[in-house]
Protein backbone atom coordinates (compact mmCIF):
# COMPACT_ATOMS: atom_id res chain seq x y z
CA UNK A 1 0.00 0.00 0.00
CA UNK A 2 2.87 2.52 1.01
CA UNK A 3 4.69 1.90 -2.37
CA UNK A 4 1.43 2.38 -4.34
CA UNK A 5 0.94 5.64 -2.47
CA UNK A 6 4.79 6.50 -3.14
CA UNK A 7 4.14 5.80 -6.79
CA UNK A 8 1.05 8.00 -6.86
CA UNK A 9 2.90 10.63 -5.21
CA UNK A 10 5.79 11.10 -7.27
CA UNK A 11 3.19 10.88 -10.87
CA UNK A 12 1.90 13.61 -9.12
CA UNK A 13 4.64 15.94 -8.58
CA UNK A 14 5.64 14.72 -12.23
CA UNK A 15 2.71 16.01 -13.25
CA UNK A 16 2.74 19.31 -11.86
CA UNK A 17 6.32 19.90 -12.55
CA UNK A 18 5.40 19.14 -15.89
CA UNK A 19 3.05 21.62 -16.32
CA UNK A 20 5.02 24.03 -14.32
CA UNK A 21 7.80 23.99 -16.82
CA UNK A 22 5.79 23.62 -19.65
CA UNK A 23 1.93 24.62 -19.21
CA UNK A 24 0.07 27.46 -20.72
CA UNK A 25 1.15 29.61 -17.92
CA UNK A 26 4.50 27.72 -16.98
CA UNK A 27 8.40 29.51 -16.47
CA UNK A 28 8.60 28.63 -20.11
CA UNK A 29 5.93 30.53 -21.34
CA UNK A 30 7.19 33.33 -18.83
CA UNK A 31 10.52 33.58 -20.21
CA UNK A 32 9.41 33.93 -24.26
CA UNK A 33 6.97 36.71 -22.67
CA UNK A 34 9.51 38.43 -21.14
CA UNK A 35 11.42 38.38 -24.31
CA UNK A 36 8.67 39.52 -26.41
CA UNK A 37 8.31 42.38 -23.68
CA UNK A 38 11.96 43.30 -24.00
CA UNK A 39 11.98 43.24 -27.58
CA UNK A 40 8.68 45.15 -27.78
CA UNK A 41 10.30 48.02 -25.13
CA UNK A 42 13.47 48.62 -27.26
CA UNK A 43 11.47 49.16 -30.27
CA UNK A 44 9.17 51.62 -28.26
CA UNK A 45 12.10 53.24 -26.92
CA UNK A 46 13.48 53.64 -30.60
CA UNK A 47 10.12 55.07 -31.73
CA UNK A 48 10.02 57.36 -28.58
CA UNK A 49 13.58 58.67 -29.62
CA UNK A 50 12.31 59.17 -33.36
CA UNK A 51 9.18 61.11 -32.28
CA UNK A 52 11.40 62.93 -29.81
CA UNK A 53 13.67 63.59 -32.67
CA UNK A 54 10.59 65.19 -35.13
CA UNK A 55 9.30 66.57 -31.98
CA UNK A 56 12.25 68.80 -31.69
CA UNK A 57 12.16 69.27 -35.74
CA UNK A 58 8.91 70.47 -35.71
CA UNK A 59 9.65 72.92 -33.06
CA UNK A 60 12.10 74.66 -35.04
CA UNK A 61 10.80 74.81 -37.90
CA UNK A 62 7.84 76.46 -36.42
CA UNK A 63 9.92 78.98 -34.43
CA UNK A 64 11.91 80.22 -36.48
CA UNK A 65 13.37 80.96 -40.46
CA UNK A 66 17.00 79.40 -39.72
CA UNK A 67 15.89 75.97 -39.32
CA UNK A 68 13.46 76.18 -42.53
CA UNK A 69 16.22 77.32 -44.59
CA UNK A 70 18.55 74.82 -43.31
CA UNK A 71 15.90 72.19 -43.97
CA UNK A 72 15.43 73.39 -47.56
CA UNK A 73 18.82 73.36 -48.02
CA UNK A 74 19.71 69.97 -46.38
CA UNK A 75 16.45 68.21 -48.15
CA UNK A 76 16.05 70.12 -51.24
CA UNK A 77 19.08 71.31 -51.81
CA UNK A 78 18.18 74.72 -52.71
CA UNK A 79 20.77 77.60 -53.26
CA UNK A 80 20.55 81.03 -52.23
CA UNK A 81 21.61 83.70 -55.08
CA UNK A 82 25.49 83.85 -56.45
CA UNK A 83 25.89 80.79 -54.25
CA UNK A 84 27.82 78.09 -56.11
CA UNK A 85 26.68 74.36 -55.49
CA UNK A 86 29.15 71.45 -55.77
CA UNK A 87 28.13 67.83 -55.44
CA UNK A 88 30.70 64.90 -54.58
CA UNK A 89 29.89 61.69 -56.23
CA UNK A 90 31.79 58.92 -55.32
CA UNK A 91 33.19 56.52 -58.27
CA UNK A 92 32.40 52.92 -58.02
Amino acid sequence: MARLLIFLFVCAVGYQSYHLYFGEQGIKRQEELAKQIAYQERINLRLKQRNQALRAQVHDLRQGEEAVEEHVRSELQYIKDGEVFYRMVNKK
